[in-house]
């Protein structure tokens, strides 16, 4: 591939499961989100220290505001893919 093009991101089951209960402003911020880890998906979140390697953890910012909503994603750089792990919300 070559530099510029985007990436692929896919979701797990449950990284559908939490898009699926997602409310409408954070679907919204969700599918924002998931078009900047098209473009980047090193510079939207961060490591996060696992056991695996490779996690990465970001909070959105929901409807203008910071919200408990999180999205853990790894990346897989041979198959230049994002997968979405879950999709995490609180109050």
């Amino acid at each position: 591939m070559t530099a510029g093009t985007p990436w692929s991101v896919v979701y797990s089951d449950t990284g559908r499961a939490g898009l699926a209960t997602a409310t409408a402003e954070e679907r919204a911020a969700i599918l924002a989100f998931e078009a900047r880890l098209a473009a980047d998906p090193y510079t939207n979140g961060e490591l996060y220290p696992d056991r695996v390697g490779g996690l990465y953890t970001a909070l959105l910012t929901v409807g203008g505001r910071m919200a408990w909503t999180s999205v853990l994603y790894r990346v897989d750089e041979a198959a230049r893919e994002v997968l979405v792990v879950a999709l995490i919300s609180g109050p």
